[in-house]
């Protein structure tokens, strides 16, 4: 294999690799996109027809002392153009890389023209592109992104793939190799950030290696196990040290558990193998946290792989309603909470949702959501699928809640809806994504009912499940007792408490009313003609985490004087006195006013005041 460097040409605009942040995050680490990505793409590849599931292999190497010579050789080359990019190689041994590989099964490989560059297949994605991918559908890939966390995972920034493609009858296996650079510059030559490890054909395109001698000493060095089994095989020289067996193995166990439990996944990390067989036992050894947590954890998701028919189904129209407890007959209801409120019940509920393409086309499809009681003392867990993977981050959205949750995405329309919404490293949901927004109506409001309908579920249900915890907050309102050991004198005879004095109740004279998108001011059943007339003062603001929200309020959010604000008043005169505050004469002992208009998606706070 030779290096390959391209040299910057003067008219050529400055365009550096920014993506990386975005797989290496706070919520997200890197040990888990190197789990995360690989699998996506090869579960993406899995060959049509096989009723097999797809193969995965993780495993370092560590190069023999033979092999120095070849390594010295092949990265020479390279350690200017590292140098020149910032990489700090001062003490790495060139000689002895410690090598993570790994290779998948039973997939069609990188299929397409390697010759040709702008052949829209997935070799040339792989290779020759970033930041765009010709998946679509329910594939987990969408942002070709993905393969940056190779060369992330490397302490000199450099992978290599091999892969033999299904429908090559020959099985000739290619290699190329890639380090993901800065735009450099070494002896006074600007050079691009892509380097190349191959050969070069006759318009300077780069090529992958085809000599067999060289491919075999190639994976002789690298560890690599695959000849001629259709696949792709990775192998990333100088892996960071966070990334070992120990850290990857729940990593696959918490991304990865429904294409495993399904048997449509398989995974090995060294000696460590991880089927439907011994799912349970691998991750009741190495998932963090308590050993109980991690049985009830396993526990759910055992019982949603196995689900089949609902509970129940909402009713068509539950999200345009925005009322769930609508959306379910009363006796369903009282069923549902009542196998919430047992230990160890799944409650599993599918809802119906209709999406929109901007081409007209109308997609009818659904997805599942599904609870279950933690018991005492466990800490629950809430799961987010689409498709084939976890979205981690979109579990903030359930949090805090002594339930298992679990919303489980997996028809064609609705997981490709979903997939159009991720981010590059299918972290979280964006309903502002540009994929999204190009491909269906009203995105925003589809996601956030999606997103939010586990948490709707549960507040319809909680209250079975709701206990009351005289201690829950022990720690932040106790006040330390008088440092004294004294015993109060006995009193003869029973004692009773006082009577508690009567507190008059005061009477409501009108009274709030929540509705979808704003609020009503009504009478109260106590509200006589004496009481009248009646002025009343109204101030509203969309809630806010820190603050008060009427202080800080913004006529950005809305405003009463907007025509998009809408009053109708009756046995009352309203009139907008400020852009968030209203005066109501009322006249009437019947009076009612609805005021409309307001994002659904936003709390209101609204304030009333004789």
């Amino acid at each position: 294999m030779q290096l390959l460097v391209r040299e910057k040409q003067e008219d050529e605009v400055d365009q550096e690799v920014t993506q990386r942040d975005q797989f290496n995050t706070d919520e997200v680490t890197l040990v888990a996109t190197i789990v995360r990505e690989p699998h996506q793409n090869s579960l993406d590849a899995k060959q049509a027809g096989s009723d097999f599931p797809v193969r995965t292999k993780f495993h370092f190497h560590e190069a023999k002392n033979s092999d120095a010579d070849y390594f010295l050789a092949l990265f020479e080359g390279l350690k200017p153009h590292l140098a020149a990019s910032d990489v700090d190689v001062e003490g790495l041994d060139i000689a002895k890389p410690r090598i993570l590989v790994i290779e998948d099964f039973g997939t069609t490989g990188l299929t397409g023209a390697f010759d040709n560059s702008s052949d829209p297949s997935p070799f040339n994605d792989f290779w020759r592109r970033i930041g765009t991918s010709h998946k679509g559908g329910v594939s987990g890939g969408r942002w070709g992104l993905g393969k940056l966390v190779f060369s992330s995972s490397s302490l000199i920034r450099t992978f290599f793939g091999m892969t033999v493609r299904h429908d090559d009858e020959r099985r000739i296996p290619l290699l190329m190799g890639q380090a993901v650079l800065k735009t450099h510059t070494v002896d006074g030559i600007k050079y691009a950030p892509h380097v190349f490890f191959g050969s070069v054909g006759p318009t300077k395109l780069q090529l992958p290696e085809l000599d067999e001698a060289a491919i075999n000493k190639f994976c002789d060095a690298f560890g690599v196990t695959r000849r001629s089994e259709p696949g792709l095989s990775i192998a990333v020289p100088f892996a960071l040290a966070e990334i070992t067996e120990e850290a990857l193995i729940p990593e696959v166990i918490r991304n990865y558990f429904f294409p495993i439990l399904t048997r449509k996944l398989a995974v090995e990390i060294g000696d460590t193998l991880i089927d439907a067989e011994t799912f349970d036992d691998v991750a009741a050894n190495c998932l963090p946290g308590s050993a109980q947590a991690n049985r009830e954890l396993i526990a759910f998701i055992r019982r949603v792989h196995k689900a089949q028919r609902p509970h129940a189904i909402l009713r068509d129209d539950w999200a345009e309603t925005g009322r769930m407890s609508e959306a379910l007959e009363p006796n369903m209801l009282i069923e549902l909470r009542e196998k919430l409120a047992a230990s160890g019940e799944l409650v599993h509920v599918r809802a119906p949702i209709t999406l929109r393409r901007k081409t007209g086309i109308v997609c009818e499809t659904f997805f599942d959501l599904y609870l279950q009681k933690a018991l005492d003392g466990v800490k629950a867990e809430s799961l987010f699928v689409r498709g084939a993977i976890t979205v981690p981050e979109e579990s903030r959205y359930f949090r805090g809640r002594n339930v298992f949750g679990a919303l489980v995405a997996a028809g064609e329309d609705v997981t490709e809806f979903l997939g159009d919404a991720e981010n590059p490293s299918h972290t979280r949901w964006n309903g502002a994504a540009d994929k999204l927004t190009r491909k269906w109506k009203a995105p925003k409001v589809r996601l956030a009912e999606i997103r939010h309908s586990l948490d709707s579920l549960y507040n319809l249900l909680a209250q079975a499940v709701e206990s009351e915890e005289p201690d829950a907050l022990i720690d932040i309102f106790s006040i330390e007792g008088p440092a004294t050991t004294m015993k109060k004198p006995k009193k003869d005879g029973p004692t009773s408490p006082p009577p508690p004095p009567q507190i008059p109740v005061s009477r409501k004279l009108y009274r709030i009313v929540d509705r979808r998108g704003g609020f009503s001011i009504r009478a109260a059943p106590g509200l006589t003609d004496a009481d009248l007339p009646l002025q009343i003062r109204v101030r509203a603001a969309y809630d806010i985490l820190r603050g008060d929200p009427l202080r800080k309020y913004s006529p950005l959010d809305f405003d009463f004087n907007n025509k998009g604000i809408t009053i109708n008043d009756e046995g009352a005169n309203c009139v907008a006195i400020g852009s968030n505050e209203l005066q109501l004469d009322v006249d009437s002992v019947d009076f009612n006013v609805d005021i409309d208009g307001f994002d659904i998606h936003r709390d209101l706070l609204v304030k009333v005041t004789r």
